[in-house]
């Protein structure tokens, strides 16, 4: 049905190649300001007061992402079935924004609870990280519902621009920053919760669409896959990123984990080509799907699987031959890591990568609870395997490749059990970010 012939209220969603490419543009720069932000901010305050911005730069983006990208996927899901049948999404935007008002509540709570302690353990006793923390996890929340209302109504150019904008204030803020010669930690903090809270009011306007009055929503309409996709979120991000507050926990006071998190932000560079393999080939996926076409689905699911081989491979190699020189030229001499640390934190990335397309794969088929119980089963294994007896920096890279290398066997275990079975026409993906 063309865009002329759709009836009252209903707008013809782009392709979703096209939609991906638009996303992708504003994707990229914002993994460009993660890394300009990480590496002036490091720069600007020596490894001892980065290991406290790096634990929050974790926490922002473990938490964040974790807890409310599944509210994205699920509004997003919801306002394109009522496009569809030519309903007004508001009711549906109301309830996705009461649930994510309920998790902001939640985390704050045990934010507030827990203060004391992660002041004292994370912070180096400073207030205005933990604090930051908090108002970055409110804009997030905002973020991740207006994305929802972007992408079930079609607006990618505004999707794009939000990720864009995120990224563009976070990399003029750190370069006023770095250029006024600030060397504390607390205004780069706070800059994290003001990215994303400028990105939210800047493109509210492209949530009107999604804003059109409509039947009642029920709470069944946008948490039928809700409490899986949280896990999934959670559990995948904690394997992504939690190695870092795990080095800050067992060594506290120390640079490691400031360190750790510069020599991870230089292993973690193929993340960005990994973005693009996405954008170019997971719309393949949908395409095969949408057609109910299995061996399709299967092809294409080997041509991301050998691109994403192919790049990690690549980050290997390439944190083999020069890690230590990129390290050190990207944020100082005083940020080191031997080569084989860097090494084996590239592997780590290249397993995780592997681990995220399984996820799609079963996201697509429909597998959420495989999805979720595979990747919880990851975060156990980097919990336990953080109680080996042995120094701090081998023991949490042990954990991370361990957890990695878990995720992807039982993704891949599930996701060759449901690919046996016919792939259902009609279907999408919806994929979660990768962050850095």
């Amino acid at each position: 049905m063309s865009a002329a012939t759709a009836p009252p209220g209903r707008r013809a969603a782009p392709t979703a190649g096209r939609g991906t490419m638009i996303v992708g543009a504003g994707l990229v720069l914002l993994g460009v300001s993660a890394t300009v932000y990480l590496v002036l901010s490091a720069r600007a305050v020596g490894p001892r007061e980065f290991a406290s911005l790096s634990t929050l730069w974790t926490l922002v983006y473990t938490f964040g992402i974790g807890a409310f990208l599944p509210f994205e996927q699920e509004a997003g899901r919801a306002l394109a079935h009522r496009g569809q049948l030519g309903q007004g999404g508001a009711p549906v935007l109301a309830r996705t924004a009461a649930g994510a008002a309920a998790v902001l509540a939640v985390l704050l709570a045990a934010g507030a609870l827990l203060a004391p302690a992660l002041v004292g353990r994370l912070f180096d006793g400073r207030w205005a990280p933990l604090l930051a923390l908090g108002a970055a996890l409110a804009a997030m929340s905002a973020q991740y519902v207006t994305r929802g209302a972007f992408s079930g109504t079609g607006r990618f150019g505004w999707y794009s621009a939000q990720l864009g904008l995120e990224g563009g204030v976070r990399i003029a803020g750190c370069l006023a920053l770095f250029a006024a010669g600030v060397h504390t930690a607390a205004p780069y903090a706070w800059l994290l919760a003001a990215a994303p809270l400028l990105s939210v009011l800047a493109t509210a306007p492209g949530t009107r669409a999604a804003l059109r009055p409509g039947p009642a929503a029920a709470w069944s309409e946008i948490s039928v896959n809700l409490g899986w996709l949280l896990l999934a979120a959670v559990c995948a991000q904690g394997v992504a990123n939690a190695a870092m507050v795990a080095v800050r926990l067992l060594d506290p006071g120390s640079d490691a984990a400031g360190r750790f998190l510069a020599a991870f932000v230089v292993a973690r560079v193929p993340l960005f080509l990994f973005q693009a393999v996405q954008a170019v080939l997971l719309p393949g996926l949908s395409r095969a799907l949408a057609a109910g076409d299995r061996p399709a689905f299967g092809r294409e699911l080997r041509r991301v699987l050998a691109a994403t081989g192919a790049v990690g491979a690549a980050g290997v190699l390439g944190a083999a031959l020069a890690g230590p020189q990129v390290l050190h030229l990207a944020f100082g001499a005083g940020f080191h890591l031997g080569r084989l640390d860097i090494v084996v934190l590239a592997g780590a990335t290249a397993l995780y990568m592997i681990a995220q397309v399984f996820q799609s794969g079963l996201v697509a088929l429909g597998r959420h609870a495989g999805n979720g119980l595979g990747w919880a089963g990851a975060l156990l294994v980097f919990v336990l395997a953080c109680l080996l007896p042995m120094d701090v920096l081998p023991r949490v890279e042990v954990a991370l490749v361990l957890s990695c290398a878990a995720a992807v066997l039982l993704l891949g275990l599930r996701l060759a059990g449901a690919a046996r079975a016919t792939v259902p026409a009609g279907g999408r993906i919806d994929d979660g970010m990768v962050t850095l």
